[in-house]
C-alpha cells in the first residue's frame, strides 16, 4: 500500500510550485467540505443522542484528515500550505452557509 501511495506521489513531482500548490489547494478545499460538513452532521448526533455513532464519525473525520494531509506533506511544502489554505476557504464557505440556518 505505501509503495504504491509512494509511486503515485513521485509521479506528481514534477508539477512544480504553482502546480502543488493548485493541487493541494484543489485537495484541501475538497476535505475541507467532507470534513467541515461532517462536523455539522456529528453534532447533529450528538444532540440527538447517538454518543457511540458521533465518536465513531469523529475518529473517521480524524483520520482522514491525518491521512490526506500526510500525503500533501509527502508532495512538499507548497502543496501542504495550499492545502491548508483549501481547508481554511471551506471552513468559512461552510460558515457563512451553514451559519446561516442556525
Amino acid at each position: 500500500m505505501e509503495a504504491r501511495l509512494t509511486e503515485l506521489l513521485s509521479s506528481l513531482y514534477p508539477l512544480g510550485l504553482a502546480g502543488s500548490v493548485l493541487l493541494g489547494l484543489a485537495v484541501g478545499l475538497l476535505l475541507g467540505l467532507a470534513h467541515f460538513g461532517s462536523l455539522w452532521w456529528n453534532v447533529g448526533l450528538l444532540a440527538s443522542g447517538g454518543a457511540l455513532r458521533a465518536l465513531g464519525l469523529q475518529l473517521l473525520r480524524f483520520t482522514l484528515l491525518a491521512g490526506v494531509l500526510f500525503g500533501l506533506a509527502k508532495l512538499g511544502a507548497a502543496a501542504l500550505l495550499g492545502g491548508g489554505l483549501g481547508l481554511l476557504i471551506a471552513r468559512g464557505l461552510l460558515l457563512r452557509r451553514l451559519g446561516r440556518a442556525a
